[in-house]
């Protein structure tokens, strides 16, 4: 009988974990190269401040002690050059030293002082004129107003006595920047209008070219003063150009017989630029600088006038141009 086969029991595998996917690394990053070093420049040396000038107290004390220069720049005519007038500029000696107008009137105009400036001015201008009068010539002197002054009308008055006491100040000019004359209010318009035929007007200092000639006439303007880089490269301010062709501006001008005085002449390369334009009038340091006026010119005296009747208006005191000079020194 056969012996039955033997089960034989399965034989077992052993367990093998599930593969799990590996993840996958990053590129190695590529390797940072440091930037060159910057080739080191020398740093130039700061420039020295300006040394301070004269401060406020200084300045108020050299107006207190009438240290006040005038200065005389020609205006010529173009192509000709022949000086047919002037400009008054105001100096203040401080410390041995000529300031301009534009370094001291900061401090007069913090201290309320430019009316006085511009008093002082006005008589000492008289002065020049009469005697131009006296020596045959017919050259006329301007002289620029602070925007200030404006509004002391009693200042406006005192010019209309001035010129009224004194003839011979026909020559005389008075300018206001291009700004005065657009912001003027009632009352200032009517004194100004009330000097008209005594004394001339200018329009000066101004920011465009936006000039309506009739409208000048009929503020009795007979001179507009440009600055020459305004006129000859007005670009340089947004909104500086005029209505017109800048070469038809003076002939435009002239036509309602103002003239037309092209200022800070500094280059000689810029006068037949100028003459091209029709430009009558020049003025500025290629054609002459702004010279001193001798002091036994300013010392000259008007002869002292008849007292004048007394006014109706008791507010207001009648002063002769003698006494304005006394209040000027």
């Amino acid at each position: 009988m056969a012996t039955p086969p033997i089960p034989v029991p399965p034989v077992e595998t052993a367990w093998t974990p599930p593969a799990i996917a590996r993840p996958v690394e990053p590129p190695a990053p590529a390797a940072i190269v440091p930037p060159a070093s910057p080739v080191l420049r020398p740093i130039p040396p700061r420039p020295l401040d300006p040394a301070p000038g004269p401060d406020d107290r200084a300045i108020l004390a050299a107006f207190d002690r009438d240290q006040i220069e005038v200065y005389l720049q020609p205006v010529v005519t173009l192509p000709q050059r022949k000086v047919v007038a002037y400009e008054a500029q105001a100096r203040l000696r401080v410390d041995d030293q000529s300031l301009e107008a534009e370094q001291i009137l900061p401090a007069l105009e913090r201290h309320g002082r430019t009316t006085e400036l511009d008093r002082r001015m006005l008589a000492r201008t008289g002065t020049i004129v009469r005697h131009l009068a006296r020596r045959g010539s017919d050259a006329r002197v301007t002289y620029g107003l602070s925007p200030l002054s404006l509004f002391e009308l009693g200042f406006l008055k005192e010019i209309g006595r001035m010129a009224s006491d004194e003839q011979g100040l026909a020559g005389l000019d008075v300018a206001l920047s291009q700004a005065s004359w657009r912001g003027l209010d009632s009352g200032q318009t009517s004194l100004l209008s009330a000097l008209r035929g005594r004394v001339g007007f200018s329009l000066d200092r101004p920011t465009d070219l936006r000039f309506d000639a009739r409208d000048l006439a009929d503020h009795g303007i007979a001179q507009v003063k440009v600055p020459a880089e305004l006129l000859l490269r007005p670009t340089v301010a947004r909104g500086a150009l005029t209505d017109i062709a800048v070469e038809d501006l003076a002939p435009a001008l002239a036509r309602a017989r103002v003239r037309l005085v092209v200022t800070d002449v500094n280059a000689e390369a810029d006068v037949p630029d100028l003459i091209d334009l029709n430009v009558p009038y020049a003025q500025g340091g290629v054609f002459a600088p702004a010279r001193p006026v001798r002091g036994d010119i300013l010392a000259s005296l008007p002869p002292e006038p008849t007292p004048p009747p007394p006014q109706n208006d008791p507010g207001t005191e009648r002063r002769s141009f003698r006494s304005l000079l006394r209040r000027a020194g």
